[in-house]
């Protein structure tokens, strides 16, 4: 049974939040949404009340997605909760305070800032690191990294960088990166039903790997929209959260704060947030209280937890990344929702593919030549607006 539902009447949320909202682009915005097939789930908050939320057949508010690179955010703001506790950590400290395998080491010299800021220099490759997706040890994969330009001057988009705060985040807090996020943002935001990956040689993974459902996606933008409040306890550092959520570097499309892009902006607000790898979405508009989430079909038994397994496909890695990833896909074809999905019992991995990849998502293309991307991003910028300028 399809689960659709539009909170708009007035018994349900304050009148302000239901007055401040362009009926005709939500509805425009939604409707473009749910054409999608690959759409799971998708809310959209308004003062930190929910005014739309939608779930397709078979699915409903308490079935997780997966995040994959939306994740980052989650690992990128644990460093503000250290800031925020008081812990020993500062943004211009060089990250060999916190990786002793860059001692004495010319990468060592990064700052956590600029890893934050995708600054750090490190190499990367065509498909964005990638291929530490398919390494058994992806820590060690990061650890590997070369340093082929200086930090500070360039931003770009970079796995290696996110992977990095496994090491940090626990030489900070003394704990693994998964009990810490469980403990200082899951807890506090009541988040209960979850999944964290870590990889086949059992490194929690930080730069993908969140399974959560969308509600509580949608109480993480909202933390992150509420300057790191929940329930009236900063849990986030403020000026931290500021930070992030500020265009500090453009790139191609998009400019970029610590961990966070921002798509669009103009002298009255911004809008801020993420589409990553199967169309999984997130974005805010911080100026207007509004929050959007989207996640993808999901297909995974939690049975079979969450270590990475690759089954018989570990003995093609050592293949080139593009013929991994197209093995990878052949195995893993789209299918109709009729069709039953026979799930193979020797790997464990993330599945946002079997259901179907979301129509609008352009992989390894910059958002504003991915009109799909831009159109959602468009319509969530003009929701609070009388009159959008709406290509």
């Amino acid at each position: 049974m399809r689960i659709s539902f539009l909170l708009t009447l007035l018994l349900c949320i304050p009148i302000k939040a239901y007055e401040e909202i362009n009926q005709e682009v939500l509805n425009q915005l939604t409707e473009f949404i749910i054409k999608d097939p690959a759409t799971q789930g998708v809310l959209i908050s308004k003062n930190n009340q929910i005014i739309f939320e939608h779930y397709a057949d078979g699915y409903d508010q308490y079935n997780l997605g997966t995040t994959w690179s939306l994740a980052k955010t989650f690992y990128a703001a644990l460093i503000g909760v250290a800031i925020e506790k008081g812990l020993d950590v500062s943004l211009d400290d060089p990250i060999k305070k916190f990786i002793s395998e860059f001692d004495g080491d010319i990468r060592g010299e990064v700052s956590l800032r600029n890893l934050l800021e995708m600054k750090s220099g490190f190499a990367i490759t065509e498909h964005e690191n990638q291929e530490m997706f398919f390494s058994l040890n992806n820590l060690e994969f990061a650890l590997d990294v070369k340093k082929v330009a200086p930090a500070g001057e360039k931003y770009e988009y970079n796995n290696i960088n996110t992977m990095l705060l496994n090491p940090i985040i626990e030489s900070i807090f003394n704990k693994e990166p998964h009990q810490v996020l469980v403990e200082e943002i899951f807890a506090p935001l009541g988040i209960k039903n979850y999944g964290l990956w870590e990889d086949t040689d059992g490194n929690d993974m930080t730069y993908y790997g969140i399974d959560i459902t969308p509600r509580d996606l949608l109480k993480f933008g909202q933390l992150i929209d509420n300057d790191g409040v929940w329930n009236n306890q900063q849990i986030i550092n403020k000026d931290f959260v500021k930070e992030s959520i500020t265009p500090l570097s453009e790139g191609v499309g998009e400019w970029f704060g610590l961990h966070w892009s921002v798509r669009k902006f103009d002298q009255n607000k911004t809008l801020v947030g993420l589409e990553v790898t199967d169309g999984e979405m997130l974005f805010l508009v911080p100026e207007e209280d509004i929050v959007f989430v989207r996640l993808t079909k999901y297909i995974h038994d939690p049975t079979k937890g969450y270590s990475i397994d690759f089954g018989p496909l570990a003995y093609l890695l050592w293949l080139p990344y593009s013929w991994v990833r197209a093995i990878t896909e052949f195995l893993a074809p789209s299918q109709d929702d009729n069709e039953e999905f026979v799930d193979d019992p020797n790997i464990n991995i993330p599945n946002t593919q079997a259901k179907g990849i979301s129509i609008y998502h352009c992989p390894f293309t910059t958002p504003n030549n991915c009109p799909g991307v831009s159109k959602v991003q468009d319509l969530i910028f003009g929701l609070s607006e009388p009159n959008p300028n709406l290509e």
